[in-house]
C-alpha cells in the first residue's frame, strides 16, 4: 500500500521505515508557496503497542517544548484511520554517518578542520539544548538516542538533531516512560544495562561516542553482532584504542572525549557545557 499521506497533504517521497517510525516527505496543500514537511507514522509492529504510542507523543511534546534551530519544528499532530502521525519541518543536512562514508569513498578520512568543527559545534549544540528554558523554567531536554544517523551536518556547517522518539523533558507524564536504550554502540553503559532511563549524562556519552566514531572511522566495539556489542557496552563501554591516533584532535581534546566516555556516569562531564569547556580549553593555541 502506498504511504498514507494525511488529509491536506500530498506524498512526495517515502523515505523508509525504522524500528518505530515510517517516514515520508509530504507537500502541504493550500495556497503557494507549498511547504515540504516530514510525516512520521508508527510502523505496524508498534502501532498498537504502548512503547510506540509513547514514542510519538514524546517526540511531539519534546518538539513543542524545545524550540531551537537544531531541531525540526512541529507543524501538526493528528490521527486518522491509519493511526497517529506527526508533521514537522525537514531539518536540512547530511548524517555524520553519510559524511564519513562520503570521505571513505574518496579513500581518505575527513579533513582535520572538519573533524574539529563538527565536534565542537555538535557539543555546543547539545549544550544549548540542555540549557533551554521557557516561562515554566528549564526544559531539561534529553534526546535519548544520539548517534551518527541522528546528528546532521547542515549546509552552513550547523548541526541538527533528529528522531526524538526517545526524548525526555520537564513534566513528562510517567506513563510515557518506556525502556528506551538508544542505539548500540553509542548508548551509555548504565542505560544499556537498563539501570537508568535516558539522561543528560547519557546524551553527553552518546555524543562523545558519536564524535569519536566520526574522528577515527573505527568500530567502537570489538564485537560485531548486535547482541554481543550490547553486552560489551554494558560491561566495558566503548573501545577507545583508535582515539589515541585521531590526529585531527589535540591530545587534550581526545582526553576530554575519553573522560566523557567513562563507564561511571559520576566521573563523566555532568553536562555538554562542561564537555565543551574542557574541549575548548584543550584547543591548540596560535
Amino acid at each position: 500500500m502506498p504511504y498514507p499521506a494525511p488529509d491536506g497533504t500530498q506524498l512526495i517521497e517515502h523515505l523508509g521505515a525504522g524500528a518505530t517510525f515510517d517516514v515520508a516527505l509530504v507537500r502541504l496543500g493550500g495556497s503557494p508557496p507549498f511547504a515540504t514537511l516530514v510525516c512520521k507514522r508508527l510502523v505496524p509492529r508498534v502501532l498498537h503497542e504502548h512503547a510506540g504510542r509513547a514514542a510519538i507523543v514524546r517526540e511531539a511534546r519534546a518538539l513543542s517544548l524545545a524550540r531551537h534551530p537544531a531541531l525540526p519544528a512541529l507543524a501538526r499532530v493528528g490521527a486518522d484511520r491509519h493511526g497517529p502521525f506527526l508533521l514537522e519541518s525537514r531539518r536540512e543536512g547530511t548524517s555524520l554517518r553519510d559524511v564519513l562514508d562520503g570521505w571513505r569513498g574518496r579513500g581518505r578520512p575527513p579533513p582535520a578542520s572538519l573533524v574539529v568543527h563538527v565536534a565542537r559545534t555538535a557539543i555546543e549544540t547539545l549544550a544549548e539544548l540542555q540549557e533551554l528554558e521557557d516561562a515554566g523554567g528549564p526544559i531539561r531536554f534529553v534526546h535519548g538516542d544520539l548517534g551518527p544517523d541522528h546528528v546532521l551536518l547542515g549546509p552552513l556547517g550547523d548541526i541538527g538533531l533528529v528522531d526524538l522518539g526517545a526524548a525526555r523533558f520537564r513534566g513528562m507524564d510517567p506513563d510515557l516512560e518506556t525502556a528506551d536504550r538508544g542505539t548500540v554502540p553509542f548508548v551509555a553503559p548504565e542505560i544499556a544495562r537498563g539501570e537508568s532511563p535516558p539522561t543528560p549524562r547519557g546524551d553527553v556519552y552518546a555524543m562523545a561516542a558519536t564524535l569519536v566514531a566520526f574522528a577515527t572511522g573505527a568500530p567502537l566495539t570489538r564485537a560485531r553482532e548486535q547482541a554481543a556489542a550490547l553486552i560489551e557496552i554494558s560491561e566495558s563501554g566503548v573501545c577507545l584504542d583508535a582515539l589515541s591516533a585521531a590526529d585531527a584532535l589535540s591530545p587534550g581534546q581526545r582526553r576530554a572525549l575519553a573522560r566523557a566516555l567513562d563507564r561511571d556516569p559520576e566521573r563523566r562531564a555532568g553536562s555538554a557545557r562542561a564537555l565543551l569547556d574542557a574541549f575548548d580549553a584543550a584547543a591548540p593555541r596560535g
